[in-house]
């Protein structure tokens, strides 16, 4: 991947594949890393760690998911059109299911984490929302897009159940 600025530099080219699934990913891997430094229950910390690093592998996941949605568009493939926005669709929906578990481990540490470390908290919980409420608009125009009324209600099963996600 590169330095951050390279990163950046990728997402903001013209014609680039990352885009907002990336931009997600990315900002649910922030927010986990800022959480795996402040929680002081090492099986927390670890699932914290193991977050940063799938939705890391996500940010470029997405882009390659989303680049075969666009190449089956142009080849007016109808059926590898519905398969890879399928696809492609996995990406958010993991990266909301991260973000709800990110915010959960916030709001149960709360209690713990210091004073002086409130604010690192508080970021990672704004951070963990923005990647949620991101995650959430790409899925809803990918299913929007599918319009296959059994998979969205699948999917939106799927995000409730990450929605009541619990620690430990």
């Amino acid at each position: 991947m590169g330095s951050i600025e390279q990163l950046l530099g990728q997402i903001a080219r013209r014609g680039s594949w990352l885009g907002g699934g990336s931009v997600a990913a990315l900002s649910a891997a922030l927010s986990a890393a800022l959480l795996e430094k402040l929680v002081c229950h090492a099986p927390t910390a670890r699932r914290m760690r193991r977050i940063r690093r799938s939705c890391i592998g996500l940010v470029q996941r997405d882009a390659v998911t989303f680049s075969r949605v666009i190449q089956a568009i142009r080849a007016g493939e109808r059926q590898a059109f519905r398969r890879t926005l399928k696809s492609a669709t996995e990406v958010p929906c993991q990266v909301f299911e991260h973000a709800q578990m990110i915010r959960a481990v916030c709001r149960a540490a709360q209690r713990s984490i210091g004073p002086r470390f409130q604010s690192d908290l508080r970021c990672a919980m704004a951070v963990a929302l923005a990647a949620s409420e991101s995650a959430q608009a790409l899925i809803d125009t990918n299913l929007a897009w599918l319009n296959d009324a059994r998979y969205a209600k699948a999917v939106h099963r799927r995000l409730r159940s990450a929605g009541r996600t619990r620690t430990r």
